[in-house]
């Protein structure tokens, strides 16, 4: 092979001539500068750099991991061509065993570049040279110091890495310190000197004479290259001992990982995503300062909108998810100029406004209540870019007004906003599961658009068949499966989490500080409060069918039944027996309130579903409202049912005559009757029992008045209760004359 004056990986590839050189001279000296290495360059020499009898690698750039040295699929730093995104192969670790190998001989050496003495103090330069250096005898003449005596120098582009050696366009020039024979006679070259000299070769010069003058001008050249070579040399340190340490910590070489760092390794990659700075704030002006953990939740949240165009914020109550989501509006409606608009309850109507005005926020503030009524417009709003609801949980019931409304908001334009991008969802709330699970895919169906494989790209092929799978399951499998797409989509964090992931947290340079709770337990018997009928009460509650609210399960048999539904209804029949049990704990006029309208409600139902109508329980609220006598707190009046006095009011009849219809042939009426009349049964024997019991006979608010009598008596006092009926209950007994004081 001819040795090419020129090496720009088209004509001539590198490794090549490189191969060429290193097996025409056994045993020879090479040195190599190079800005960046990695496996595949070495692979390129593997089978011919073992030869050599002394090798030095000086590095210009520092390798820090594994990926610099092409052990990453994805190394766009130095390798184009290297590996592909595989797992651990037989011949890629074969390869880099051969190169620890290699480099563990003391014949070969490797130092980093630093511009200046190892012991000297000074701030660390970049090589970007890179030289390839052979060092050797005359043909088949072995001399005692061959070995350091240059005879060939390459110098150019090309990085000592696959793509540097074989597939980049590159461009090396080669010396050499004696030239063969056949590049002697060179008429090209000899023409183009005659051309530009004043003088003319003398004829008398033998060949052998050009040969050895043309080599001086080559040996100059090397010999220049050699020098450079070892004054950077010595401008370096060792690293041999890393690059060996770096290969071996890679996934192919020899270290043993401990549990522990294959977890964090595993958990790096796991929250990479999180950790990255690609998702840094639009813009450095800002007008809405978060404490750092929101901060991180901002960066969290983008994120998240960026690949599935909805997020929903659920840290705990006090952690600032209203200022989340003013960050994230200020970051779309302030400086992207977008079209925003705010969905929240009504009482939060002027706390939104004031908070975005002062951040000069230009964004339409709608109330909850405003979306759920018929006449409500949403041409003004149809083409938002991005809306943000606050208290989203009240938008986990698909089939309410509320909802229908929001979806047609976000389907308008094509699912389009004015700047003609998809439309961003922000859902605020620290409560987004409330009954079942099923009320978080209500919420994560608003952004999801009813596609069901939005989510494929996560594991999740169809997101319906995931949430009723996830229902199906036992609780820990079912909590697994929801948490693997809960941190997709959901940002949720509790008090306790921030509080010991951010305790030097602080926000307009002030140190942020946690009340310190003082928890005390004040024990009361349930049992004793209501006279010793809690176990019975809780029997019978247990044992109630509440088929008016699981008509599903009263099909025929013949009839296919809705999984979905029965499944939805089966938790709704739950949830109830829960519910009677929390007003009963909250306080006894609650629950009898609770079991009087249930009463109530079970009778009339039972009357009209004998006439084919389905009665629900907000439209028999709402004819309740329309009745004049509407006597249902009064307590010596016993529960019956509503169904004449319904008929009898054109109002009430209206909404009756508009409930659908049961199908006879669908439908078990005698089974639906029998169950009806044994809830009834039920529930009567209950209001028996508790409509006489007198606040004397109430454990528990005996034990509330001792306590505002002793150690209470005289501090400022909030009672918090769920329940509006206890609330009002509390108020009449100790606003009482004999309470007073």
């Amino acid at each position: 092979m001819r040795i090419p004056y020129v090496i720009d990986n088209i004509e001539y590839r590198l490794a090549d001539v490189l191969n060429y050189l290193l097996r025409r001279e056994h045993g020879q000296q090479v040195d190599v500068a190079t800005a960046y290495f990695s496996i595949r360059g070495f692979e390129q020499v593997r089978k011919t750099l073992p030869g050599v009898r002394h090798f030095r690698l000086l590095l210009g750039d520092k390798p820090l991991e594994g990926e610099d040295i092409g052990l990453r699929p994805d190394s766009a730093a130095y390798l184009r061509h290297e590996l592909n995104a595989e797992p651990l192969t037989a011949s890629t670790l074969r390869l880099v065993e051969d190169l620890i190998r290699f480099l563990r001989r003391d014949d070969v050496g490797v130092r980093l570049y630093l511009g200046h003495g190892p012991n000297e103090s000074s701030r660390r330069y970049f090589l970007h040279a890179k030289c390839y250096l052979f060092y050797g005898g005359r043909g088949n003449e072995k001399l005692l110091f061959d070995h350091l005596n240059p005879i060939v120098g390459i110098v150019g582009s090309s990085n000592f890495t696959g793509p540097g050696l074989i597939s980049n366009r590159e461009l090396n020039l080669v010396h050499k310190t004696v030239l063969e024979e056949s590049e002697i006679d060179d008429p090209e070259s000899r023409g183009e000197v005659s051309h530009r000299a004043i003088s003319r070769l003398h004829t008398s010069i033998t060949p052998e004479n050009q040969r050895l003058l043309k080599s001086e001008v080559g040996a100059r050249a090397i010999m220049d290259l050699s020098r450079w070579y070892e004054e950077q040399w010595q401008r370096a340190i060792d690293y041999k001992e890393q690059l060996i340490e770096l290969l071996e910590n890679s996934k192919f070489g020899g270290r043993e990982y401990t549990p522990y760092e294959i977890y964090m390794k595993a958990l790096y990659e796991y929250c990479k995503d999180d950790l990255d700075s690609d998702f840094a704030p639009l813009s450095t002006r800002s007008a809405v300062d978060l404490a750092e953990f929101q901060e991180d939740a901002v960066r969290k949240a983008r994120r998240i909108l960026a690949q599935y165009d909805g997020v929903i914020v659920a840290d705990s109550v006090g952690l600032g998810k209203t200022w989340i989501g003013k960050k994230l509006l200020e970051d779309y409606a302030y400086h992207l100029r977008q079209k925003a608009l705010v969905i929240c309850p009504a009482s939060l109507k002027p706390m939104w406004e004031n908070e975005l005005r002062s951040a000069s926020i230009s964004t339409y503030v709608v109330t909850q209540e405003r979306l759920a009524v018929d006449d409500f417009d949403i041409r003004e709003v149809a083409d938002v870019d991005v809306i943000l609801v606050d208290e989203a949980h009240n938008f986990r019931n698909r089939r309410a007004k509320r909802y229908l409304q929001l979806e047609n908001i976000l389907a308008a334009n094509g699912r389009r906003g004015r700047d003609e991008g998809r439309k961003k969802l922000i859902l605020l709330t620290a409560t987004p599961i409330n009954n079942n699970i099923f009320d978080l895919y209500n919420q994560i169906n608003l952004f999801t658009g009813n596609d069901r494989t939005y989510f494929a790209s996560a594991g999740i092929g169809d997101l319906y068949t995931y949430f009723l799978a996830a229902r199906r399951e036992s609780i820990e499998a079912g909590s697994i499966r929801i948490f693997n797409l809960l941190e997709e989509v959901v940002i949720r964090r509790t008090r306790q989490f921030i509080r010991r992931a951010y305790p030097d947290a602080t926000i307009r340079g002030k140190k942020i500080t946690w009340p310190k709770r003082q928890l005390h337990t004040i024990e009361y018997d349930l049992e004793a409060a209501y006279e010793g009928f809690y176990k019975h009460i809780v029997r019978t509650i247990e044992f109630l069918n509440l088929a008016h609210y699981s008509l599903e399960s009263y099909k025929r048999s013949e009839q296919e039944q809705d999984d979905f539904e029965l499944g939805r209804q089966v938790a709704l029949v739950g949830i109830f027996k829960s519910r009677f049990l929390k007003r009963l704990e909250s306080s006894i006029d609650a629950f009898r309130i609770s079991i009087r309208r249930a009463l109530e409600f079970v009778k009339t139902f039972a009357e009209y579903v004998q006439d084919g109508i389905v009665l629900d329980a907000a439209s028999f609220q709402v004819a309740m409202r329309l009745l004049e006598n509407d006597d249902e707190d009064a307590e010596d009046v016993s529960p019956h049912s509503r169904a004449t006095e319904m008929d009898e009011n054109d109002a009430a009849r209206h909404i009756i005559e508009a409930l659908p219809r049961l199908d006879a042939n669908k439908y078990d009426r005698r089974r639906i009757h029998r169950a009806l009349q044994e809830d009834i049964d039920a529930l009567t024997e209950i209001w028996h029992d508790i409509r006489d019991i007198h606040i004397t006979h109430d454990a528990k608010l005996q034990q509330l008045k001792a306590l505002l009598e002793t150690d209470l008596r005289g501090q400022k006092l909030i009672i918090f209760t769920y329940y509006k009926d206890t609330a009002r209950y509390l108020y009449q007994v100790l606003m009482s004359d004999e309470n007073k004081n």
